[in-house]
């Protein structure tokens, strides 16, 4: 029993040193007990039976890269052309190559110490209808204790608050869990609701209205309720996201219905102008919005909010 403690604890250590040593900021490790309340078929040990632990990695974004994207979305006639450098190295270099890589290492050192381990990309959403990832990254980010949900249902951090990137390892290595973050709350919504005039300010700012203003979601990890906004992720995801809607750095000649389903984005995507597909498509890897993260009070950068002081309004 002793001898297997020894390797869990020099496994740990070493799982953990191999993700901070390629750049990560954040590591946190989570029992599969932590997941029972997962959706069926998105429970670790539905991609991966036998699975024991779950491991999840974090990368802050950059100030430069936040900043960038709030200029373009305050002024998208002038500076629509900055936020390139949000949507590459803000999202798409974080999770398509630092977060990715990580993974990638992690799996084969497992590998290597005799583990099945299924890496699940930063970035991706393998279920279109229902804009749904087969693992949640932001959710196993909260079950191995990196923070907590906010109001706009991202994993926030106590120094960043919601700036991060996260992606998982599902591994049939039993690995020292972490403990669930137990600090002070982080999202304080009736302290937000000033900022948001009523509303927190993650739904107050949405230029297109996809966060309720009444209807919330509800999930239980390790034993610990959460509650956070109900979120239209087929309109946030398959109109802003890919940067079709005219409001959030989208051609202005299209026509976006109050409500889309996936049939529905189809369509929208085929009038896509071919300039635009080629940009997003090709060049634009990343969210077109990303305004509920980035104007969040919790960790807000005083750098770039002092830049920014003045330059923006509620809305779009």
């Amino acid at each position: 029993m002793q001898k297997q403690n020894i390797h869990v604890i020099r496994l740990t250590k070493k799982a953990k040193e191999l993700a901070y040593s390629n750049d990560i900021d954040y590591v946190g490790i989570a029992p599969i007990g932590r997941f029972e309340n997962a959706p069926e078929g998105h429970k670790p040990g539905d991609l991966l039976p036998g699975a024991e632990s779950v491991i999840s990695m974090g990368i802050r974004v950059s100030l430069g890269p936040q900043l960038t994207q709030r200029m373009a979305l305050s002024n998208q006639k002038k500076l629509r052309h900055v936020s390139f450098s949000y949507r590459w190295f803000g999202y798409g270099l974080l999770n398509m190559y630092f977060l990715d890589r990580a993974a990638f290492l992690l799996n084969r050192l497992l590998e290597e110490e005799g583990y099945v381990s299924v890496p699940i990309v930063a970035s991706g959403v393998e279920d279109t209808r229902l804009v749904m990832a087969a693992f949640s990254n932001r959710h196993a980010a909260v079950a191995a204790g990196l923070g907590e949900f906010g109001w706009n249902g991202i994993c926030s951090t106590p120094d960043v608050g919601p700036r991060a990137r996260f992606v998982s390892v599902i591994t049939t290595a039993k690995l020292n869990p972490d403990p669930m973050y137990s600090g002070p709350k982080l999202c304080d919504i009736e302290k937000c609701k000033k900022f948001g005039q009523g509303q927190p300010l993650c739904v107050a700012i949405c230029p297109i209205d996809c966060f309720s203003h009444d209807k919330t979601d509800e999930v239980i990890i390790g034993g610990k309720r959460f509650e956070y906004a109900w979120m239209d992720h087929m309109m946030c995801g398959k109109t802003v996201g890919i940067g079709l809607h005219p409001l959030v750095l989208g051609p202005k000649e299209m026509v976006i219905p109050k409500k889309i389903d996936f049939d529905t984005s189809v369509k929208l995507r085929a009038k896509t102008p071919p300039k635009i597909t080629l940009e997003t498509v090709v060049y634009g890897r990343g969210h077109f919005c990303g305004l509920c993260m980035l104007r969040c009070p919790i960790g807000a950068p005083k750098l770039v909010e002092d830049i920014m002081k003045g330059k923006e309004s509620m809305t779009l």
